[in-house]
């Protein structure tokens, strides 16, 4: 059959529009995608219901944010893990729950249920036995409900960034609390002194591996020899360390 000039140019006009919803529809999908794999999945621990709303709501309303579950009843945390597990990035977890339970008995579930999600402290708490319980936990982060959502989203993206993330009046005390050591400069090599010192600038470990030209794992390497020659289980505990010894200086 011979086509028109008419019916040849409404042809190749329905092929390109079919072309180009299939492109967008496939641009759209892989921009879809990016941004799932790009989402930090949230589980807040608050037993204050309202409190727990109100923050689901600031947090999902930031673009590349999703909470997962609020947990207000501290009995319901595990059975909410299992469900799900490896989609869970960062916990949300108020220092004092209720009937006097302490959050940071919770931690180990988390840590064993959701590998390698990262735990934040949200608290309005900041006296010394708290901070004390909560290094000893070795949260990834500890930020205090006075402080600003916008400061409360940073510290998030920072934790996934594998940075711990304290809020300034925490970070103070911390270096209060620890006493002196015994490990001095010799101690540690002059990678492990510059890759500390990196941490106490507030670096990432990517950002470290970038500047010292080594790969993320030889970093995060340095970084487990230190804390083992330090004695400590954190990050945040090492940089706290080292400046209240005098290994490092924050600058």
């Amino acid at each position: 059959m011979t086509l028109t000039h008419d019916q040849e140019y409404d042809v190749t006009v329905s092929s390109a529009a079919d072309v180009t919803a299939g492109l967008t529809t496939a641009l759209a999908e892989e921009a879809m995608l990016e941004d799932e794999e790009a989402r930090i999945n949230l589980v807040i621990v608050e037993d204050h219901s309202m409190v727990a709303s109100a923050l689901a709501a600031t947090l999902e309303a930031e673009r590349g944010f999703a909470v997962l579950a609020t947990v207000t009843q501290p009995t319901d945390l595990r059975s909410v893990l299992e469900q799900l597990s490896t989609e869970v990035h960062v916990v949300l977890l108020d220092l004092r729950l209720g009937d006097g339970i302490d959050a940071t008995d919770f931690i180990p579930t988390v840590r064993a249920m959701c590998p390698g999600a990262k735990v934040v402290i949200l608290s309005a708490w900041s006296d010394d036995r708290s901070i004390a319980r909560v290094i000893e936990a070795g949260c990834d982060g500890y930020l205090l409900k006075d402080q600003h959502v916008n400061e409360l989203i940073d510290g998030i993206r920072m934790v996934m960034a594998d940075q711990p993330v304290f809020a300034p009046a925490i970070m103070k005390r911390v270096v209060g609390l620890l006493s002196p050591g015994r490990v001095t400069h010799n101690s540690l090599s002059a990678r492990e002194l510059d890759v500390l010192q990196r941490l106490g600038d507030g670096a990432s470990t990517t950002e470290i591996a970038s500047a010292l030209y080594v790969s993320v794992n030889t970093v995060r390497n340095h970084v487990q020899s230190v804390m083992q020659k330090l004695g400590v289980h954190s990050r945040l505990e090492a940089v706290a360390h080292a400046v209240r010894t005098g290994l490092i200086t924050v600058r």
